[in-house]
């Protein structure tokens, strides 16, 4: 057992602030401000603004993170993130849903929140969508001309969710504003320390403790040890529910989702743990142990999440 790097975490928590909790408001029409621009993905204050606004909504009505980036994307291309008052035909706003089309009136359609919401009841009504390549989820509600167009701007729509919800922490419905939050970094950290324990324990399939483990079986596990069930079990439902986090930006305790594509769907097949940036703990597959190991997010077409505190239920066992 690596026991220099489970002493090491403390420092690391210590590190991790929990985020700032806020909470937002005027959700009934299209009143939120207009962040400054955001130069790092080359959009101006209103692209800011408008992004900021399909998130928002998407909070409100309990759409997961991986609808906002659907959203997000299918913004980009249709309009780049732009409330535009004309385009194909009667396409109008971020969506250019068009009236003729059902989608609203004019003035309907050009409210960000309204046109926002309509997008998100639509992808609600697709089944198995969170399954789904962005592009092929973006297409199932736009039906356009250019079915495959959306993927270009996934990327992008990753890391602007990633940074406008400035970590997730706040889930907004129509009973207010509720402070959800991330775990705080000693229990991150405490969670780290027990997977890390589990070095050296064999990989099987469908297991979940103590005495053997599949990749996410050990992050279930680590997480009830430290006194909390989590409501998700594979690693694709992890990265649904996931607040995504820029690679680089990750810290002790986050999610790292590889192998995409590898079991049929376009989620990931398999999940790692950050230990500290660029090296993580995990269960890797049969044959190999529980091992920690450095990681390298380009050369491995990795993408990291932070679980939200809505996912973990508290309860009484301990570490």
């Amino acid at each position: 057992m690596p026991l220099a790097l489970v002493g090491s975490l403390s420092a690391a928590a210590r590190g991790a602030a929990m985020a700032d909790i806020s909470c937002a408001t005027g959700l009934g029409g299209s009143a939120l401000t207009a962040a400054d621009s955001h130069p790092a993905f080359g959009l101006s204050a209103e692209q800011t603004g408008n992004a900021k606004t399909i998130i928002a909504t998407g909070d409100a009505i309990g759409v997961p993170v991986r609808g906002q980036v659907v959203a997000i994307a299918t913004a980009l291309q249709e309009s780049g993130l732009r409330n535009l008052s004309y385009g194909d035909r009667d396409s109008l706003g971020l969506f250019q849903q068009r009236p003729s089309q059902g989608w609203g009136t004019v003035a309907q359609i050009m409210d960000p929140v309204y046109s926002a919401r309509k997008f998100y009841e639509h992808l609600l009504k697709v089944r198995g969508w969170q399954s789904m390549p962005v592009t092929v989820a973006a297409q199932a509600v736009q039906r356009s001309g250019f079915p495959t167009a959306y993927a270009r701007h996934e990327s992008t729509a990753v890391n602007v969710v990633a940074s406008l919800r400035r970590g997730g922490v706040q889930q907004i419905d129509f009973r207010g504003c509720t402070p959800v939050g991330l775990p705080p970094a000693t229990q991150a950290s405490g969670y780290v320390a027990v997977a890390l324990q589990q070095v050296g324990k064999p990989y099987e399939w469908g297991a979940t403790g103590p005495h053997s483990f599949d990749c996410s079986g050990l992050i279930v596990y680590a997480w009830r040890r430290t006194g909390y069930d989590l409501s998700v079990r594979t690693s694709q439902e992890m990265y649904n529910v996931s607040v995504p986090v820029r690679a680089g930006q990750e810290r002790t305790g986050d999610l790292i989702f590889s192998g995409f594509g590898r079991q049929g769907t376009a989620g990931p097949g398999h999940v790692l743990i950050v230990v500290r940036p660029g090296v993580a703990v995990e269960a890797p597959r049969t044959g190999l142990d529980v091992r920690v190991r450095a990681y390298d997010p380009a050369r491995e077409n990795l993408r990291f999440g932070r679980l939200p505190r809505s996912q973990m239920r508290p309860t009484t066992a301990q570490v």
